[in-house]
């Protein structure tokens, strides 16, 4: 296999790998390493996440989430990887098909915002620059100052390494939603910590331009949180045009094969989880994925943020006298029962898209549509809400939305049969999605090749170039680590 001397395989070309800081000294903090010695246990356990290195090509594993994430993607379609260790955070975000080719400023369109839940550059950013600029500007801006995946700086203060939130709008959105601030929470600090990213959140585009650049709008995030942390009141929230500027439910994208108005739900775990069991009873999100473990006779927090099914007696078993075994079978029992829910719904929802699309090529009006869209876009919000570890975060709330999701996507096939029907069109026969390659091929990608390719050169040769910066951190990986990269520029 041809080895290429980019970003990513700098360490599988066996780089001199040495703890550097940003090229800016302001941004020095963004580098986690520079904590290593004054907290070495810390240090040690954060950089743990770098074994969990398998990855996946999830839209391989269940196709019918091409169909489902159709619009996203950019001209080579959608894509979705599998979760795996905070350490790669940045990687993942940098080789994603769809974050923007910067060589020579071509399709850069991906906004800086993304680095608030991929990187320690974010928090430097707004350290230094403040939350408007980080919003408002592309990622590829900040590309020169290397690797830096989440870490430290995240989470902490780098001058006296307490607890803290960054961006503003959390605050905000706690206060709209009737609950304290960060600073007055209390023990749901340490849920706050991860709701910076494991939440459900939206951008707007505000009147405001940026001081030093008045062709460019502040963007700004906000949450669905007003009505309540629940999946049906957010949804409720979001459908009324009452809550936004020009009187119309809010709408992330429409869908390019139903012309549904999609809610681009992805992750309310924080949101899940508070509404759960565990939530509702104080429990904390570090109290399972962060537990106290004692090292030299001194308790301390563990920085391998990860399954808390690798240290049941550490997790669980602060409140559970189950035996890890048994708590595994519970685990299991629950993820099978989610899954088979998931695919369920998922299978029916793509189904009703590619039999929307069919209902508008004959000729079906908008009226007729009409309630057809709004039972996609309700079967979307609430199956995608539920797509990663929500069965154990709140199982009933887990069961309960993904039979909700499949129901709204069975009501819009019914309908859809008697639109199709009365249309001219009798047993109609969805095409098949069984693979990601006919799943793709519903999709009309014709520059999906071209683009791949692009971006392929673009994180050889940009990547590349930015090493060049003096500082630029070098990011330190097993050799041969799977990506995006890895799996379509490799080939």
């Amino acid at each position: 296999m041809k080895l290429i001397t980019s970003f990513l395989l700098c360490a599988a070309l066996g780089a001199a790998i040495t703890t550097v800081s940003a090229q800016d000294a302001d941004l020095a903090s963004a580098d986690s390493s520079n904590f290593k010695d004054k907290y070495p246990f810390q240090y040690e356990r954060w950089t743990a996440s770098k074994a969990d290195t398998v990855t996946g090509d999830m839209i391989e594993a269940y196709p019918a989430l091409a169909i489902l994430r159709a619009g996203t993607g950019g001209p080579a379609g959608p894509r979705l990887l599998k979760l795996r260790g905070h350490y790669y955070s940045y990687l993942d975000f940098a080789t994603m098909q769809d974050s923007g080719i910067p060589s020579g400023g071509k399709n850069d369109n991906t906004s800086a915002r993304c680095l608030v839940c991929h990187s320690t550059l974010s928090a430097a950013i707004q350290d230094k620059d403040g939350e408007k600029v980080l919003l408002s500007s592309k990622w590829s801006k900040y590309g020169k100052d290397g690797f830096h995946p989440v870490g430290c700086i995240n989470c902490h203060d780098p001058k006296t390494m307490q607890l803290r939130v960054q961006p503003t709008w959390l605050n905000k959105m706690l206060v709209k939603a009737g609950k304290p601030v960060f600073e007055k929470a209390g023990n749901d600090r340490f849920s706050l910590i991860c709701a910076q990213c494991h939440y459900e959140g939206y951008t707007k585009t505000d009147t405001e331009a940026l001081p030093d650049n008045p062709n460019a709008k502040v963007i700004n995030s906000f949450t669905a949180w007003k009505n309540g942390l629940d999946l049906a009141s957010q949804e409720a929230y979001l459908n009324d045009g009452k809550n936004f500027e020009n009187n119309k439910p809010h709408v992330d994208l429409i869908h390019p094969l139903s012309k549904a108005p999609i809610i681009w739900s992805i992750h309310p775990d924080f949101e899940v989880f508070k509404t759960g069991v565990h939530g509702k009873n104080g429990v904390q999100c570090t109290s399972c994925h962060m537990p106290k473990v004692t090292e030299k006779g001194i308790k301390l927090t563990d920085h391998k943020i990860g399954n808390p099914l690798n240290n049941v007696q550490s997790t669980c078993g602060q409140c559970h006298g189950t035996k890890a075994e048994t708590m595994a079978a519970i685990v299991k029992e629950r993820k099978q029962r989610a899954e088979t829910l998931r695919v369920n719904s998922m299978n029916n929802l793509a189904a009703a898209h590619l039999e929307a699309k069919k209902a508008w090529e004959v000729g079906a009006s908008q009226e007729e549509m009409k309630p057809v869209l709004a039972e996609i876009r309700s079967s979307y919000w609430y199956w995608n809400s539920l797509a990663r570890a929500a069965y154990m975060h709140n199982p009933d709330e887990t069961f309960a939305g993904f039979a909700r999701a499949n129901d709204s996507a069975q009501k819009a096939r019914l309908l859809l049969k008697d639109i199709l029907v009365k249309h001219g069109v009798t047993n109609y026969q969805v095409p098949e999605f069984d693979t990601k390659e006919k799943a793709l091929a519903l999709l009309d990608l014709p520059q999906r090749d071209t683009f791949i390719k692009e971006k392929c050169n673009s994180i050889e040769k940009d990547f590349a170039e930015w090493r060049k910066t003096p500082g630029f951190k070098e990011p330190q990986m097993p050799a041969n680590i799977e990506s995006w990269y890895e799996r379509e520029c490799k080939k």
